[in-house]
């Protein structure tokens, strides 16, 4: 990276933030899965409609300006969208991301063996990460996920993932939700001892589109995930699992920032509070599969659509509509526990620089 990109993007990131840093992109509603706290609608068949094309999707890549640093591509399932190899590579190519994110249930494995045989010798600076979702063992997990044999076929695609090395990253997260949240210990022991997996995340399933959590069970949710969240922490200091590579000092600084995460959400899930200023639809935004953009997954009020625009998406973020719901954001002190909005607030708030400063320098964990 040149010296002026990097003095740009440091400026727009900790003063400006006029600009997003990462988006989150839909590329797809289809998914093969029917799981139990999604919230997607699959009985509106509007669900399925109007999806962005190849074509679209290379337009809008061409107009995201200088400014996006990683996109995350999901669904629905992504790799139930067979340009996915294609779709990739636009943005790789157009956008110059670093990283490119992939959230998969792991279903496909042959998809994802030849996605990867495909682009990463094309693309050795690019950074593939995948986090595949494992909610319990074997055919629990398969009966919350409604799909036969999906646990074995998650674990082959987790495999295949971490035989690349490199530039390649595999992630299993973990979401603690109604149908797990009694058995979280015994998941994450198998996990790690019998199934041998060496990265892990924990995610609390929170109210969104059609789902939402009766307000009784709460609290026996909250008491597994801030288990499983120090446990992953007291793991990955012995070394058990990865985590991000603490040889680096951008390895120390992504694991601090999940620390402070995971406890801003314990602190907030049972009882919403300002803590810090969120930067969705500043910082961080949402494109939809049918091209509407969002300032996260929580809003349900769209800035607008890519298509009115004709795909032009910095001229979308920089309209009336998307000025107002950044300062609705900023002056109602909008707070939720959702994970990529809240690694966006803490990269790019002020209050946190000093604790993961000193976390990358390697002076305080």
């Amino acid at each position: 990276m040149n010296f002026n990109r990097y003095t740009n993007l440091a400026t727009n990131n900790y003063l400006l933030k006029k600009y997003p840093i990462s988006l989150v992109h839909f590329v797809t509603n289809r998914c093969n899965a029917r799981c139990s706290f999604c919230f997607i609608d699959f009985d509106d068949p509007k669900t399925f409609k109007g999806e962005l094309s190849v074509d679209e999707i290379e337009k809008l890549s061409k107009n995201l300006g200088n400014s996006i640093q990683n996109i995350n591509l999901t669904g629905g399932e992504p790799f139930a969208r067979k340009e996915l190899k294609e779709i990739s590579e636009i943005y790789i190519k157009n956008a110059k991301i670093g990283s490119l994110f992939i959230t998969s249930n792991g279903s496909l494995p042959d998809r994802i063996e030849d996605y990867l045989n495909n682009l990463v010798p094309k693309y050795p600076d690019t950074k593939f990460v995948f986090s595949f979702s494992i909610d319990n063992i074997e055919d629990k997990h398969n009966k919350i996920r409604k799909i036969d044999n999906l646990f074995q076929s998650c674990m082959e695609s987790y495999k295949i993932v971490q035989k690349y090395g490199n530039n390649v990253y595999g992630n299993i997260s973990i979401t603690v939700s109604l149908e797990n949240y009694h058995e979280i210990e015994q998941i994450y022991e198998k996990l790690i001892n019998k199934y041998n997996v060496k990265a892990l995340t924990a995610v609390i399933v929170r109210d969104e589109g059609i789902y939402k959590t009766p307000k009784e069970d709460k609290e026996k949710l909250l008491k597994s995930y801030k288990w499983l969240t120090e446990q992953i922490q007291t793991d990955e200091n012995k070394n058990i699992l990865q985590g991000y590579n603490r040889k680096s000092l951008q390895g120390r600084l992504q694991n601090k920032k999940n620390r402070i995460m995971y406890k801003n959400i314990i602190s907030t899930y049972l009882n919403p509070q300002f803590i810090s200023q969120c930067y969705a639809g500043s910082l961080f935004g949402v494109i939809s599969a049918d091209g509407k953009v969002y300032p996260c997954e929580i809003l349900s009020d769209s800035l607008g659509s890519l298509r009115d625009y004709n795909m032009d998406f910095m001229k979308l973020w920089s309209d009336k509509k998307a000025k107002e719901t950044k300062k609705w954001i900023k002056d109602t002190k909008c707070n939720c526990t959702y994970e990529c909005a809240w690694s966006f607030n803490i990269l790019g708030n002020m209050k946190y620089q000093k604790d993961l400063l000193m976390a990358a320098l390697g002076k305080k964990d």
